[in-house]
């Protein structure tokens, strides 16, 4: 609720503050002494026209503060909250401050923290209903006046059934649209996957097999000048002239015949045997390598295809044989894929038929509800508004529906554009004047009557999805004694479930109050002042007494108290 308004250099405000209390409100002053621009004053920190002209003569700036108290947000609040990135502290306030300069300069801050004035109004609107002036009122919203509708339903779990068949087809439906998006490209894209994994199937790659190739394809190539090298090594190891094993043998024997007295040369002579044994091995490898060389030039050619095969593919999918199998089994897995989806869109398709079935007998049912709920709330608020001085006004419900064919089909065989609410249009509708014909809530004039038939409206629906605040501007204009006190209980019956703020000339209203405040005006230096006081029992009736009007005696303040008592006791009573 609002708990504290504050009020800076406003037209003849120059300071006041007021501390409201929950239930109702009342304002009340004499004509002219500025009991609307308190509700000016909300209407601009909330995200109202800032209205420069309103500048109090002498100042640089007009400012409003109006801190309020939340224990549990509404959807809409917590939404706005939510959008305008503010997270509730433990008291659950909210401070809206705004400033508007001389120069052209408006500040807007919340929580202390400055923002644009369209966060301001988002979260203003789940506030504050301002009746009168048609500023915040979300009841001529035709989306706020289905909720209340709603709100008002005997089953309030049908809407909630409604939205979640709803989200489920909606969610079917984007995954079966993700999934056939692009469908041609996809087509494509399973084609080249698939011709990429058979091209890495077909060539058969072994990890390694490159370097393998790379080597007996220069074995291949050299064929000849390898042989003659290891011919040429061979003769100059075992040839038939002077070779490396006859020389070895020279030495040995010459090494033998000499004298050793320290042993040396035997050392020398063995070394030179197994040298020689070593030569003997080597000159036996480099001969059977040679005659194994083959310079078969058809292997040569199909050991370069190979490789440059193997190349290729190293050039198209990896840079080794073991990355290039490793494309090979992702491609795999996502051909899997594509058919695991070709699967899917096939079940896709069944789930969205059964679920939008679903959806539009959940949907079908809700509309009945709503309908029978229409009737109700025309026959309640009937009775609301000839209690509130209004019985020439007819009330009405009305819930359309538009045909398409990609909506809902329901019971009916009849397919009806939907979204989360269901297949319904709402929109309240009223006539002031016998013979006019309906219109809708919006087009209604602003003033005291459309205060007086929100206010009747209201009191049917008695709704918990309404506002937390409620202000009531020229409520009482144009009703007598007897319709006025049952506005004024009707306010008070309000405050049980909302906070009320009501300005108002009647007493018998303002004797309903559960805080009362007074505005006064008066002159000072030749400068106006006026200010709200908060009104204790004594100066209540006094106040009543000057609303009753007349010369004050002892009968006017007898009936200004009995007025008060009157009101204590229904109030009491109920």
């Amino acid at each position: 609720m609002l708990i504290e308004l504050t009020v800076r250099n406003l037209a003849v405000i120059e300071h006041t503050q007021l501390e409201l209390g929950h239930a109702l409100n009342v304002v009340t002053g004499e004509t002219g002494a500025g009991k609307s621009l308190l509700v000016d004053a909300l209407e601009f920190v909330l995200g109202g026209v800032a209205d420069r002209s309103l500048i109090r003569a002498g100042a640089d700036a007009a400012s409003v503060e109006a801190i309020f108290q939340v224990r549990e947000p509404s959807p809409s609040l917590a939404a706005a909250l939510t959008a305008a990135g503010v997270d509730l502290d433990d008291e659950g306030a909210i401070v809206l401050f705004r400033e508007t300069h001389r120069e052209g300069r408006t500040v807007s801050r919340l929580n202390g923290r400055a923002v644009p004035v369209s966060v301001v109004r988002g979260i203003g609107v789940a506030l504050v209903d301002i009746h009168g002036q048609g500023t915040h009122l979300s009841l001529l919203d035709p989306t706020f006046q289905l909720v209340m509708l709603d709100s008002h339903a005997t089953d309030r779990s049908l809407r909630p059934a409604v939205e979640q068949a709803v989200a489920v087809v909606r969610t079917l439906e984007a995954e079966l649209a993700e999934l056939s998006a692009d469908s041609r490209a996809a087509a494509q894209q399973k084609d080249l996957l698939d011709f990429q994994v058979n091209e890495i199937a077909d060539a058969g790659i072994v990890p390694g097999e490159e370097a393998v190739l790379v080597a007996e394809r220069d074995e291949l190539a050299n064929a000849r000048m390898i042989q003659e090298a290891c011919a040429t090594a061979y003769e100059a190891l075992y040839g038939d002239s002077a070779n490396a094993d006859d020389l070895i043998a020279q030495a040995v024997q010459a090494l033998r015949r000499s004298m050793d007295p320290s042993g040396k040369l035997a050392g020398h002579v063995n070394a030179l045997e197994e040298s020689a044994a070593r030569l003997s091995d080597a000159a036996r490898d480099i001969r059977s390598y040679a005659e194994g060389i083959s310079g078969d030039p058809a292997r040569l050619l199909d050991v370069e295809e190979r490789i440059e095969v193997l190349r290729r593919l190293k050039r198209k999918y990896g840079d080794t044989e073991e990355a290039v199998l490793a494309f090979a089994d992702e491609a795999q897995q996502k051909l899997e894929a594509y058919e695991t989806s070709d699967e899917r869109l096939i079940a896709l398709t069944s789930q969205i038929a059964n679920a939008r079935e679903w959806a539009g007998t959940q949907a079908w049912e809700l509309s009945k509800a709503r309908r029978d709920a229409g009737q109700r709330l025309s026959v309640a608020s009937a009775e609301h508004l000839i209690e509130v001085g209004m019985p020439q006004v007819r009330f009405a419900c009305e819930i359309t529906q538009r045909q398409d064919d990609d909506g809902l089909t329901c019971p009916d065989g009849v397919s009806y554009a939907f979204d989360a609410t269901g297949i319904d249009h709402v929109e309240f509708l009223v006539e002031t004047n016998p013979g006019e014909g309906l219109k809708p809530l919006a087009r209604v004039a602003s003033g005291g009557e459309t205060a007086r038939l929100m206010l009747a409206l209201i009191s049917a629906l008695r709704s918990e999805a309404g506002v937390p605040t409620l202000v009531f501007d020229e409520i009482d204009s144009g009703i007598g004694a007897r319709a006025s006190e049952i506005v004024g209980r009707k306010l008070w019956a309000l405050g049980g479930a909302a906070q009320v703020l009501c300005v108002t000339h009647l007493p018998q209203i303002a004797a309903y109050a559960d805080r009362h405040f007074r505005v006064q005006k008066a002159v000072e230096d030749e400068r106006t002042f006026a200010g709200a006081l908060a009104l204790d029992a004594t100066a209540r009736v006094n106040e009543l007494a000057e609303m009753l009007g007349g010369e004050r005696n002892d009968d006017i303040d007898g009936a200004a108290r009995r007025m008060l008592e009157a009101a204590e006791a229904t109030k009491a009573a109920s």
